[in-house]
C-alpha cells in the first residue's frame, strides 16, 4: 500500500532536483526522502529519476507521474487545511504566528490585518531574524523587505514601499541640479538605520551613481524613533511614506525632492508546507 508520505517525498524532489534540497524543504532527513523514493519506485515498478551528479533528473515515468499526482495533492492538502481550520473555529479561534520589522507592522500591516477573523501572536526583529524564526517554526508567517533563496520558504510580493528624503519642517533648501543637491545632501547630519547605511547606499547609488561618502550622525535601528528625531532637528534620513504621513500632514516634517524616491519591495514568506493555510491565505488576501 503506497504512503501518501511517499507522494509528498516525490514532489519535493522533483521540484528542487535533489534528495537533499528535498528532504531540507520538507524538514526531514535525507535518508528518509530516499527511503520513501525508494518505495515509491518499488510500487510503480521502475525508476522515477536518473541519478545524475548533483541533480536527479525524472525519466518518462517519473513525468508522466508528477503531472498526475501535483493537483490531486494540493486539493487534498488544502481540504486537509481547511477542515483544521473549521475544528479550530468550533472551539477556539484559530492562532497564526507572524513575524514582522516593528515599523511597518505599526504603520501599515495593523491597517491591513484590523478586519481578519485570525487570532496574531505577533513578534517584530530584523529581516535576518524573522526568516530565521521561520525556518525554527517560531512563526508561521512573515513580512519582510528581503527575500532570500532558501529550500522549503515560498515568498509571495506585496507591495512596493516608497522612501523619500525626510526632513523637519521648513529646511529652506534651494538646491535644483543632481550637483547642487548632491552637496547639500554631503552637509546634512544623517540618521541611519544601521552602519552600512541601508536605504541611503541605495538611494545614493541609485540618483548620484556612486556610493554615499558620508558618515552616520547616528545610528536608530529603529524608523520610528528616527522619525522623532527628524521632527526635533537632529538630522535627515530616507524614510517610508506611510510611516511620515501624519508628521507631513501635521506641519513637523517635509519630503525633499520627492523625484528622487527609492523602491523597496514588500514580501510574504511561510514554509511551503503551509502553503494551503487558509489562516495565511486570510491574510494574504488583504493586499
Amino acid at each position: 500500500m503506497i504512503d501518501f508520505e511517499w507522494y509528498r517525498s516525490f514532489i519535493s524532489i522533483y521540484k528542487h532536483g535533489s534528495v537533499s534540497a528535498a528532504a531540507k524543504a520538507r524538514f526531514l532527513t535525507q535518508p528518509a526522502m530516499s527511503q520513501h523514493l525508494s518505495a515509491l519506485e518499488a510500487e510503480v515498478g521502475e525508476p522515477l529519476f536518473t541519478r545524475a551528479p548533483r541533480k536527479m533528473l525524472p525519466t518518462d515515468k517519473g513525468k508522466e507521474l508528477y503531472t498526475k499526482l501535483v493537483p490531486l495533492i494540493e486539493n487534498l492538502e488544502s481540504a486537509t487545511q481547511e477542515i483544521r481550520h473549521t475544528a479550530l473555529k468550533d472551539s477556539l479561534s484559530p492562532v497564526l504566528k507572524i513575524g514582522s520589522p516593528i515599523e511597518y507592522f505599526t504603520g501599515r500591516l495593523l491597517q491591513k490585518i484590523q478586519h481578519v477573523n485570525v487570532r496574531l501572536i505577533t513578534q517584530f526583529g530584523t529581516a535576518s531574524t524573522l526568516v530565521e524564526d521561520l525556518i525554527q517554526e517560531e512563526v508561521d508567517l512573515i513580512f519582510t523587505p528581503k527575500k532570500q533563496t532558501i529550500t522549503g520558504i515560498e515568498y509571495v510580493k506585496l507591495e512596493e514601499e516608497t522612501f523619500v528624503l525626510t526632513t523637519q519642517k521648513g529646511t529652506g533648501q534651494q538646491a535644483s541640479s543632481l550637483d547642487e543637491i548632491e552637496r547639500w545632501l554631503k552637509e546634512q547630519r544623517w540618521l541611519s538605520y544601521g552602519l552600512d547605511l541601508p536605504i541611503i547606499r541605495r538611494y545614493w547609488r541609485e540618483h548620484l551613481k556612486k556610493r554615499p561618502d558620508i558618515q552616520a550622525h547616528h545610528i536608530i535601528p529603529n524608523l520610528q524613533s528616527i522619525l522623532k528625531a527628524i521632527e526635533l532637528g537632529v538630522g535627515v534620513s530616507i524614510l517610508p511614506t506611510y510611516l511620515i504621513e501624519q508628521s507631513v500632514k501635521e506641519g513637523k516634517t517635509e519630503v525633499l525632492f520627492p523625484h528622487l524616491s527609492v523602491d523597496n519591495t514588500l514580501y510574504a514568506a511561510f514554509r511551503i508546507d503551509q502553503k494551503g493555510d487558509p489562516m495565511i491565505k486570510e491574510i494574504l488576501q488583504h493586499w
